[in-house]
């Protein structure tokens, strides 16, 4: 007897295990049919669609679309290797473009007519994005083939109006990596807008001058001395010139190694952490419901040189180009960033909107009062340090950086910066890899950018 029930105890531990598996099996079916018959990597599949739907920029150029039963897409060859990390090229290897992460809202699917059902049941729908696809043209040209990437928003309702990400090529032209002996298309499949984080240089400065204003007593007053060389504990940090005695503020605009190093190592490693990671730093950041790379503050083992060195933006330090967005939106919006997106709608086919995006305004990032004095501190430094003349008409508050990433390679150049007229409320970054001074790489390309968005904004 004892042999029988548990043999009946395991034949219904076993039913039990089989209905519970085939009941979740039914749920995810149901589900996600749709996600799993469209992925790329079953393109025969959504390539049988009638008619898939539409991918449009903000003043309703076609990027992508389904004639024939064939994915064609933008006319203008230029528009198309500029949105091509925004657009996708139809395949997997992109995979945050919108064409792999809406695939089933583009293409559509039936539980009871699977794939190409007529257009009265068709569940095929539009998708029109914030950016302008000429403006992201003209700023993959000002790049000139050298890799990087570049995102301008306005902060005040969160909307990117251009997002590039280089290398990049035209979907009709595909390379043959295997023969890409030079590099030219390394990492080409990555949108670095999105899912790449860099050694950030001297913009980092911008974190450790909030943690100054945040802890330290009359931070405006306090003098620092450089005399290019300081020794932390016998290890060296060097400066790029002797700036003397010098307050925070001359730091900044000189982009002062030692008075960063300062600041952090006075702060120490516990409260600069707590500080950075304020901001976002160490966490995820989703955008259109896609996870950004993360912006990373790593202090473990560092010595006072290497804590020093953090606090001038080099060290572990790594920042993603959509998250110091978002901080450029926390300094113009007094301390609380709104979210950049790029998904402005989803519509039906008959043009019924079913999903419109929405300002969405993240946590706070730092305080109004400190937000202020950065703003003010940016201002100086763009006015005087970099000249006005980059960005006419534009009040802009700027940083640049170098990013050093080792022996034998040419720094990051960075600029980030926003316009602190809310008539005009645009930010920016631009990186540009291994291209060395910022102002001199990644500078003349946000001029260019924010000229590009001044005169399409001004005659909207």
């Amino acid at each position: 007897m004892k042999n029988t029930r548990k043999r009946s105890r395991f034949i219904y531990l076993i039913l039990f295990g089989s209905l519970a598996g085939l009941g979740y099996f039914t749920y995810e079916f149901f589900k996600n049919a749709g996600y799993w018959a469209l992925q790329p990597f079953n393109k025969h599949l959504s390539e049988r669609s009638s008619d898939g739907g539409k991918i449009i920029d903000k003043n309703g150029y076609i990027l992508a679309q389904t004639k024939n039963g064939k994915r064609i897409y933008a006319d203008n060859p230029d528009i198309r290797k500029a949105m091509l990390h925004i657009v996708g090229d139809g395949s997997v290897l992109i995979s945050t473009s919108v064409q792999s992460r809406y695939v089933q809202e583009l293409f559509g699917y039936s539980l009871i007519t699977g794939l190409g059902a007529p257009e009265l049941l068709s569940k095929n729908k539009d998708i029109k994005l914030t950016l302008d696809s000429e403006i992201c043209s003209t700023v993959s040209k000002a790049f000139n083939g050298r890799k990087g990437a570049a995102i301008a928003y306005n902060y005040l309702t969160g909307e990117v109006i251009c997002s590039v990400s280089l290398p990049t090529y035209d979907v009709y032209n595909k390379p043959d990596l295997t023969k890409d002996k030079n590099g030219t298309y390394e990492g080409v499949y990555i949108n670095r807008v999105l899912s790449s984080s860099f050694v950030p240089g001297s913009i980092f400065k911008l974190f450790t001058t909030a943690a100054m204003l945040n802890n330290i007593k009359n931070p405006e007053i306090k003098l620092f001395e450089c005399k290019k060389v300081k020794l932390y504990d016998g290890e060296k940090v060097t400066c790029m010139a002797s700036h003397g005695k010098i307050n925070l503020q001359t730091g900044l605009s000189k982009s002062c190694d030692i008075v960063f190093g300062d600041i952090a190592v006075e702060l120490g490693q516990d409260l600069m952490k707590t500080e950075i990671e304020k901001f976002g730093f160490n966490r995820e950041i989703k955008i259109d419901g896609m996870s950004l790379s993360k912006s990373k503050y790593n202090l473990d083992g560092a010595s006072k040189a290497d804590l020093a060195w953090s606090g001038i933006g080099q060290y572990k330090d790594l920042v993603n180009p959509t998250h110091m967005l978002m901080v450029m939106g926390a300094f113009a919006n007094g301390g609380k960033p709104v979210k950049p997106f790029f998904i402005k709608e989803i519509l039906l086919r008959q043009g019924i909107p079913i999903f419109l995006n929405s300002p969405t305004t993240y946590e706070e990032m730092v305080g109004i009062a400190v937000s202020e004095k950065i703003r003010v501190m940016m201002r100086n430094t763009m006015k005087n340090q970099y000249g006005d003349s980059m960005f006419p008409g534009m009040k802009i508050c700027a940083k640049t950086g170098t990013g050093e990433v080792g022996e034998g390679e040419a720094p990051h150049g960075w600029m980030v910066g926003f316009s602190e007229d809310k008539k005009f409320p645009f930010a920016f970054v631009v990186v540009v890899e291994n291209s060395g001074f910022g102002i001199k790489t990644a500078g003349p390309i946000a001029s260019v950018m924010m000229k590009a968005i001044k005169l399409k904004f001004s005659s909207i």
